[in-house]
């Protein structure tokens, strides 16, 4: 049997994984009729019938504008994000080629509004925009799901870093080519005025809650990755190395 995959077989036998999907943690839908919008794309609808006024929240590069949302590492994982993926319109845009033109990121150890919370990876001064495209998403009104006038566009930011568990925020802006926005469309459930605790950065009053009629607003984002093992306890790792120490012996054995 190769050792690699004994070690392999042990580990899962103590609960730990190897390799999770490719998303690590998708921080909520932003479509509400799948297929309902124009040519048959999907639509995130803006509820007008709930008293929601929002279409999107300003995050602009070139303005000093940002946004922020968390997520949480369970105990006993490490996740290695390779990309996070951020969704932004510009009103009046084709569909393509895409108007965005750069992503930055930076991570947080907590909220950006706690005292005490700092910054841990990233920056805003480094382009990480490594991909840009159609998300096949109209952000629309309810009253009108075949308009077609602000697509909106999944932007993938090259990330690069492994991190424990924990509670972090990501805090991002966008930089476009044409002068509407960057806008960030919020987490948008049917029949919900209620989606999340997203933050937004202006740079002339500081950090406050993402609002819409009041209601607290959440932003989509996928994390990307591989998800690392959970690490054993010492007595854990003890019974492991044993375990290979006996193999050897036996295998010894047999030679002689």
């Amino acid at each position: 049997m190769n050792r690699g995959i004994l070690v392999v077989a042990v580990l899962l036998a103590f609960g730990a994984s190897v390799v999770a999907g490719p998303v690590l943690y998708s921080n909520g839908p932003l479509v509400t009729h799948p297929g309902g919008g124009f040519g048959g794309a999907d639509a995130s609808a803006l509820q007008q019938a709930l008293g929601m006024g929002v279409y999107g929240f300003g995050h602009q590069f070139s303005l000093g504008n940002r946004v922020a949302d968390d997520f949480t590492i369970p105990g006993g994982q490490t996740w290695n994000i390779s990309e996070i993926a951020f969704y932004a319109y510009q009103t009046s845009s084709p569909t393509s080629p895409s108007p965005f033109t750069g992503v930055y990121v930076q991570i947080w150890d907590g909220s950006p509004l706690a005292g005490g919370s700092s910054v841990i990876w990233g920056d805003l001064t480094t382009n990480r925009l490594g991909a840009t495209s159609w998300a096949n998403i109209y952000r629309v009104l309810d009253t009108g799901l075949s308009v077609t006038n602000r697509p909106v566009f999944g932007n993938d930011a090259t990330v690069g870093v492994s991190l424990g568990p924990g509670t972090y925020w990501l805090d991002w802006m966008t930089d476009g080519s044409l002068s509407s926005g960057p806008w960030a469309p919020p987490i948008t459930i049917l029949g919900q005025t209620t989606t999340g605790n997203a933050l937004q950065y202006i740079p002339a009053t500081g950090w406050a809650a993402v609002l819409d009629n009041g209601g607290p607003q959440g932003l989509p984002f996928e994390i990307e990755g591989t998800q690392g093992g959970a690490i054993p306890e010492p007595a854990t790792w003890a019974l492991l190395g044993a375990g290979l120490a006996m193999l050897g012996l036996r295998r010894a054995r047999k030679a002689n």
